[in-house]
């Protein structure tokens, strides 16, 4: 194995110098997959990928370092070939940042390498789990921080639209810059969705984390609609319906003051609620109260007031009328609530977002499309929200999210209001008529059949204008009407103003469905002079000649640019550019420069003095950025609209040319209907003929089978009679000779009983001549034997008699016998005891006696061996004192029995008594004599110990 990886990387590296001894690309990378092969199978893969990752370090740092155009492609086939064994903690640790990371960025290298990298990147992203739990936690770990870091490139490394600074730092950029910049984040982000689309729980979970901080979420809103554009993200949309980040997004939503976040979110709901209702139904009526409250919140938006307003390069009539709607505005900021809003829930913890974009007051974001969705899934709950907004929250059981409740968050007249032009904008759902509200989250839904391009296709056609176009496509009448209105539009455009400020107002809002635009920018006129009064013409032809060019992709090549604005907007003064771009603007005709507004403040001249951008600028740029990202955010809804309806045109179209085929198919078959009629007639004509013979037959046929069934039921009733005499004859012929073998069986056995009944007569013959003297014989001998059973029974009872007087004399013999010694034993006994007594009581006192006098003569003499001699004199006194006790008890105990003895002598005197208490020879006697030997060896003992 260590060979092959040497030869490996020898003509890895031959290939990538271009040897002419090396092999072509696609033999090494067969030869790649079988090493791959053989290591999986190899227990020491882990040794040899780590030799080969060293060999592969060394050749990328010797052959292709940073120069990655011509060797790229081939290093990268070669990594990308080895992912089924390449560890995740070598890609993210190694190649991510000395290979794949400079692939990223670079927009030159070829479209396959590039997605080599984007491979690898999510290989290493989802790495086979090993068997070691401690290891598998750790890799866990791993991968999470990897994409950690993947997500915070995007949010802090790449290009942010929404930020000023990054938007300057662009503008200064060349090309090439451009470019790398550019593809850097598109790189990025196909990273990150496709990552997406394969862990869709791990992408959610770190976009939910990342959401909480709100200078992200502007970012994230659109990394998350790049997400749901995808065509295979409808197969994870349930996963985003249950995860916390769909509420993180309606708090967005709800909370966040920033229209831009919100436009760019709304659109993000555009498209979930029919995903949602495909994939995800019921979680969609879970979350149907919060979608309406979003629907509320957009409908009564708040304006932001902008705190300083666009100061125009140059004065513009139209202007006026804008800075006196601000100035009114402005001294109306009582009614607006733009800068109080409602105070969130303590327990909701969000941080709210307040502006994106430091412009001017931004337009609210359009709830057409929103309500068109919801009103085409939900029509009853819509409607009876937008008629009591409070009262539908409070029979849902839906907690105020704000720190008040519903009756002063909710405006409900403002809410009306709002929402009447939406209602005429859209015809009548005829669920409206069928359900009410409460029936139509129980019963099954309408478009629980349904994918998503119809329900889009759907809730399309509920507008007005759809609804009209579609019945005019209907009906081939209106086809004159719509090709003469379509042949004046020149005139009609022409006889419009762009600058009537009073028309715009009056357009209906689904011509611009999610974006607010606002003219922010006024540039200055070249030859100096005032704007003319006069109305201003545009083509309409040319306008959607454009805007179809536009929507095409292919490239477009500007040949009537629009007047620079750049000179306007960054005067000479400003120093804050590169070298290169301040010579390229001092080669411009600054003719702007005499034209500023004379009205401009002091400090706006210093901020020119020190190399800052004026504030006007700063305005106008994020005015612009964010009219880049609403643009770019209709776009992306568009061609997902687009690409939505296209599937569903593609199912119409299906459906129509099966119907054209049906048509045809049933032209066919009403002509083949007309020959199978006539054929039909010609055979029922030959049916009738067959019939009427048929019943001719059938007539001929009936009565000869009536007849054969005659004879058979003749024949039968015939064999039926044979058949019952026969079986009649056979059952008594049986029963015959049943009877004939039981009366021989019962014949044989009289046989036998007589000839054993004639032989037993003959052996009892003699037997029964002597029965009368045998009978008299036995007679006598039972008188006898009466006789002698009495004499025995009186010999035996003389007997008992005898021997139980004996036994009571003997008993009374041993009785004194054995009362006489004991009596002298005891009194001898208890005399010595006396005798001991007196002994022991001599003793004690003249032991006390000796324990005084040593007392005495200790205290005199004091010396420290008398202190001993006490001791032992006092333990031998306590010894003796203990010893003295047990001879008083034992003597108590002696007078004791003595005395019982004394009792027991006195009360049996006399040689005779009665035979019921006298107990028998080995009773009483006999324990006495066991007793005593007993009492007197104690009492022995006494007197040996005093």
């Amino acid at each position: 194995m260590s060979s092959s990886i040497t030869e490996l990387c020898t003509q890895l590296r031959l290939l990538l110098d271009g040897s002419p001894d090396a092999i072509s690309l696609n033999e090494l990378l067969a030869r790649v997959d079988s090493f791959v092969i053989e290591c999986s199978a190899s227990p020491d893969s882990a040794a040899l990928l780590h030799q080969l990752e060293d060999e592969l370090q060394v050749i990328y740092d010797d052959v292709v370092g940073h120069a990655l155009f011509p060797q790229a492609e081939i290093f990268l086939a070669f990594l990308y070939h080895l992912r089924p064994v390449l560890p995740s903690t070598s890609i993210i640790s190694t190649w991510f940042d000395l290979v794949l990371r400079p692939t990223l960025r670079e927009p030159k290298l070829p479209l396959p390498a590039v997605n080599y990298a984007k491979e690898l990147i999510i290989a290493a992203l989802d790495p086979s789990s090993p068997d070691d739990s401690a290891e598998a936690e750790k890799q866990k770990e791993r991968v999470g921080d990897f994409r950690r870091r993947l997500m915070d490139l995007y949010l802090l490394d790449a290009f942010n639209e929404s930020s000023g600074d990054d938007v300057l730092e662009w503008a200064e950029l060349d090309e090439e810059q451009r470019e790398k910049k550019a593809c850097w984040k598109a790189n990025l982000e196909d990273v990150l969705v496709r990552v997406a689309l394969e862990r869709p729980q791990d992408f959610l979970t770190e976009l939910y984390h990342c959401f909480v901080s709100p200078s992200t979420r502007l970012q994230l809103l659109i990394l998350l609609n790049a997400y749901t554009s995808q065509p295979a993200f409808p197969e994870n949309a349930h996963v985003l319906a249950s995860h916390p980040l769909m509420t993180s997004l309606l708090n967005s939503l709800t909370f966040d003051n920033s229209s831009t976040v919100c436009t760019i979110a709304l659109t993000v709901m555009i498209k979930l609620l029919p995903i949602f209702a495909v994939k995800a139904c019921e979680d969609l009526k879970r979350l149907l109260p919060h979608l309406l409250i979003v629907l509320a919140r957009i409908l009564c938006w708040r304006e932001r007031q902008s705190s300083s307003p666009i100061i125009p390069v140059l004065p513009d009539p139209e202007d006026s009328d804008d800075e006196d709607a601000l100035a009114s505005d402005n001294d109306d900021d009582g009614e607006r609530e733009g800068s109080r809003p409602l105070p969130i829930r303590e327990d909701i913890e969000w941080e709210r977002l307040e502006l994106t974009f430091d412009g001017p007051a931004s337009k609210a974001p359009s709830p057409d499309r929103y309500f068109t969705f919801l009103y085409y899934l939900f029509p009853c709950n819509t409607i009876r929200f937008l008629r009591y907004p409070v009262r539908y929250l409070t029979d849902n059981q839906v907690d105020s999210l704000y720190a008040i409740d519903w009756e002063e968050a909710l405006d409900e007249d403002k809410i009306r209001s709002k929402s009447e032009p939406l209602l005429r904008r859209h015809v009548l759902h005829p669920l409206l008529i069928w359900r009410e509200a409460k029936e139509e989250l129980e019963q099954p839904d309408f478009w629980s059949q349904y994918d998503i391009p119809r329900i889009v296709g759907g809730a399309t056609m509920l507008e007005v204008r759809n609804a009209a176009l579609g019945l005019r496509q209907e009906h081939p009448t209106g086809t004159h009407t719509v090709a003469k209105s379509s042949s004046t539009p020149t005139a009609v455009a022409d006889s419009a103003s762009t600058d009537d400020t009073a028309t715009t107002d009056t357009e209906p809002a689904d011509n611009v469905p999610t974006s607010s635009s606002l003219d922010t920018i006024h540039p200055a006129n070249e030859t100096g002079a005032p704007p003319s009064p006069a109305v201003r013409k545009i083509s309409l032809a040319e306008m959607v000649a454009t805007s179809v060019a536009l929507k095409s992709g292919l490239d477009i090549e500007i040949v009537d640019p629009s007047p620079a604005w750049s000179a306007v907007l960054f005067p000479a003064q400003s120093r804050g550019r590169s070298s290169s771009r301040a010579e390229h603007e001092s080669s411009q005709p600054a003719t702007g420069e005499a034209e500023a507004p004379s009205t401009s403040s002091q400090p706006e001249h210093d901020h020119y003095e020190d190399g800052t951008l004026p504030k006007h600028v700063a305005q106008a740029i994020s005015a612009l950025q964010r009219e880049v990202l609403l643009l770019k955010n209709d776009l992306n809804l568009e061609l997902w609209t687009t690409r939505e309806n296209v599937k569903h045109i593609g199912r119409l179209y299906k459906e129509r040319v099966l119907s054209r085929n049906e048509e045809v198919e049933r032209q066919g078959l009403h002509n083949k209907l007309k020959e199978y009629k006539h054929t039909v007639i010609r055979l029922r004509q030959e049916l009738k003929e067959a019939k009427e013979q048929a019943i001719a037959a059938r007539t001929r046929y009936t009565d000869w089978n009536r007849e054969l069934q005659e004879r058979i039921a003749g024949l039968r009733t015939e064999k039926k009679t044979w058949t019952t005499e026969a079986a009649a004859m056979r059952a008594a012929e049986k029963e015959a000779k049943d009877t004939f073998a039981a009366q021989g069986k019962l014949l044989a056995d009289a046989h036998n009983l007589v000839f054993q009944l004639e032989t037993k007569i003959k052996e009892n013959a003699y037997k029964v001549d002597r029965l009368s003297d045998y009978e008299t014989q036995i007679d006598q001998l039972i008188k006898l034997q009466r006789l002698w059973e009495s004499d025995v029974h009186k010999i035996n009872d003389s007997k008992e008699y005898l021997a139980t007087v004996t036994s009571k004399y003997k008993k009374m013999e041993l009785l004194l016998h054995a009362s006489q010694q004991a009596q002298t034993d005891m009194g001898e006994t208890a005399a010595a005891q006396r005798q001991q007594v007196l002994e022991l009581e001599n003793r004690l006192k003249q032991c006390q006696k000796e324990l005084e006098a040593a007392r005495n003569s200790a205290r005199l003499r004091k010396d420290p061996l008398s202190v001993e001699e006490y001791r032992r004199v006092q333990k031998a006194n306590e010894r003796l004192r203990d010893e003295n006790e047990e001879l008083r008890e034992e003597i108590e105990e002696v007078k004791a029995m003595v005395e019982v003895l004394k009792a027991q002598v006195s009360g049996r005197q006399g040689l005779v008594s009665s035979p019921r208490s006298s107990p028998p020879i080995g009773g009483e006697g006999q324990t006495r004599q066991h007793e005593c030997p007993g009492r007197l060896q104690s009492m022995s003992q006494i007197s040996s110990f005093s």
